[in-house]
């Protein structure tokens, strides 16, 4: 079972009317975009839902952050604060993320903030048009798991205290109140439990449970987020389409790393990062280009999960379903369902994991190819591991791999499982001038424009 999203470049859709004079060269037809009235019927449904996919495109993979005014997701700034990336320019702002020193004034922390803000309202209107004109379609379910799935990034990447405003049907803005973290979960939860309850599609009910699986496990329900996620097929995934047409198309993973060579793998970061690199893992895969990033000084590590700007990218799958049910069987001490739900995906090869031609030169024909059955998981792996949750969150984050995850179970090894922030995140000397060591940063703090709202001071707390 497989989804894909086709991400089409709305920024503005170009009207013909007739032309007046075909012969004079003074006299042609101007080109205008959709403007709010022509999207209000059903027959743009199909305008709406295209927009959409492109805004949560830019806010999960971004699209060209080449110092150009490009725009990272929460894959590059979440895995670059976690241990998934190092950087390997030179901006200021990329750097204090990676040295987890952020400052309230980062400029392109605020762009991207506002990026997630900006796909968080397309999708709830979105949802709302489906609502009106189509609700027994397979496009209202998936609008409001899209809905969703931003509140979970908000909590997820951010500070406790994100401001959810909203923009009315007039234009004005109504200035929403600070959220907790658990407020934020709990809202997008709400969107899931909706586009459940309304889907009649097998795919889109097993996205939105996913969803609705992964924010109940953030909130520490593990029999709940269990139990939700064993009604999702192994074979399930949801994927991002992209195209080489323009750069609000392009896969922003690939860019930021390959040809942009702002980001670069990372590899034991700061004594405590995973070894991504040095454990050779066929989940985890990457080649040494031969030369530096940018800043013509740090190594260009690059990834070969998605290998092109028309690659997809992962959004959702059964895999990480049951990722979160041997999670479930770890809280009761079932070492045997544990180890079942972790070798499930092990054992077949399973088009979900959507893994792609790994020949570093040849961009992907974007096609997902299985990795090949991996080796079963036995107790004496859970003892080389050094328990339970070290093999669990070792496989989370080969499975996960820049998919958004990373930062978010790094922060509940905190929150959930007792661990120590600085034995979690890297920590240290730092290797770049800017900083002598790495700061104490676990998550994102909100911006300083938001301090135009009203309504807004500071983040309520900067706990994991």
């Amino acid at each position: 079972m497989r989804n894909t999203t086709k991400l089409l470049a709305l920024v503005g859709v170009a009207l013909l009317a007739p032309q007046a004079g075909c012969n004079d060269p003074l006299r042609v037809s101007i080109p205008d975009i959709v403007t709010p009235a022509q999207l209000g019927d059903s027959a743009a449904l199909a305008t709406v839902r295209a927009g959409v996919l492109g805004d949560f495109s830019i806010a999960y993979t971004g699209d060209h952050p080449d110092g150009s005014g490009g725009t990272e997701g929460v894959i590059m700034y979440g895995g670059l604060l976690a241990d998934e990336w190092i950087n390997s320019e030179t901006f200021p702002t990329r750097i204090e993320v990676d040295a987890r020193t952020i400052q309230v004034t980062n400029a392109d922390v605020d762009l991207w903030f506002r990026r997630m803000h900006q796909a968080r309202t397309s999708a709830e209107k979105a949802a709302s048009r489906f609502a009106q004109f189509a609700p027994t379609t397979a496009g209202y379910p998936e609008m409001l798991t899209l809905a969703g799935l931003t509140y979970v990034f908000f909590a997820e990447t951010w500070c406790s205290g994100v401001p959810i405003s909203h923009l009315n049907a007039d234009g004005s803005l109504t200035y929403g109140q600070p959220l907790t973290t658990v407020q934020i979960l709990d809202t997008a939860i709400a969107r899931f439990d909706k586009a459940i309850a309304a889907s009649t599609d097998p795919g889109m009910t097993a996205f939105a449970t996913v969803g609705k699986a992964r924010a109940v496990l953030d909130t520490g329900g593990f029999a709940a987020a269990g139990a939700l996620a064993a009604t999702v097929p192994t074979g399930f995934a949801y994927l991002e389409e992209h195209s080489e047409n323009t750069d609000r198309e392009n896969n922003g993973v690939f860019n930021g790393n390959l040809p942009d060579g702002r980001y670069a793998v990372a590899d034991r970061e700061g004594v405590n990062g995973f070894p991504f690199r040095s454990v050779a893992d066929p989940r985890t895969t990457w080649f040494d280009p031969g030369g530096p990033g940018f800043d013509n000084a740090t190594e260009l590590w690059t990834q070969q999960r998605y290998g092109g700007r028309k690659a997809p990218i992962t959004v959702a799958t059964g895999v990480e379903a049951r990722l979160i049910q041997a999670e479930a069987a770890l809280h009761v001490n079932d070492t045997v369902t544990f180890l079942a739900q972790l070798n499930d995906p092990r054992a077949v090869n399973v088009g979900a994991r959507a893994y792609f031609d790994p020949n570093p030169f040849v961009p992907s024909d974007a096609t997902t190819r299985p990795i090949g059955a991996l080796p079963s998981l036995t107790v004496a792996d859970i003892t080389a591991a050094g328990g339970t949750v070290n093999l669990l969150f070792n496989e989370r984050a080969r499975w996960l791999w820049f998919t958004a995850h990373r930062l978010g179970d790094m922060r509940r090894l905190i929150r959930q499982y007792g661990r120590v922030a600085n034995t979690v995140f890297p920590t240290g000397a730092y290797f770049k001038v800017n900083f002598a060591n790495y700061g104490n940063d676990v998550n994102f703090p909100i911006p300083i424009t938001e301090k135009q709202n009203p309504n807004f001071t500071a983040c309520k707390d900067r706990l994991p």
